[in-house]
């Protein structure tokens, strides 16, 4: 990630359903995104950009898909306290689900 102004909370363990990641869980609201910094690899993208589809989310928030890889994401995140969720979106061409949430670190 960029160096930008982020919230930061360390030793967070993410569970992705099928894998759990253990890292740092980064929040830069400048460029709206949500990611876990793991010392294995690349960082893993936690939230999704929708801007293809006009969405922005509010300052604060992030978009989070619950689709694939990340089917129940957000309800894992809200039980763990580090998002709120706000609203589901529907997101084409498949009718998928995407929340936009609060980061709460």
């Amino acid at each position: 990630m960029a160096e930008t102004t982020a919230t930061v909370k360390y030793d967070i363990t993410v569970n992705l359903g099928a894998i759990e990641l253990i890292g740092t869980l980064v929040h830069d609201d400048e460029n709206r995104v949500l990611e876990l910094e793991c010392a294995e690899g690349p960082a893993e993208p936690i939230s999704i950009s929708l801007q293809g589809y006009g969405l922005t989310p509010e300052p604060g928030n992030v978009f989070i898909k619950d689709w694939s890889e990340h089917a129940g994401l957000t309800a894992r995140l809200a039980r763990a306290g580090l998002v709120t969720p706000l609203h589901a979106l529907t997101v084409e061409p498949y009718r998928s689900t995407a929340y936009e949430v609060q980061v709460t670190l």
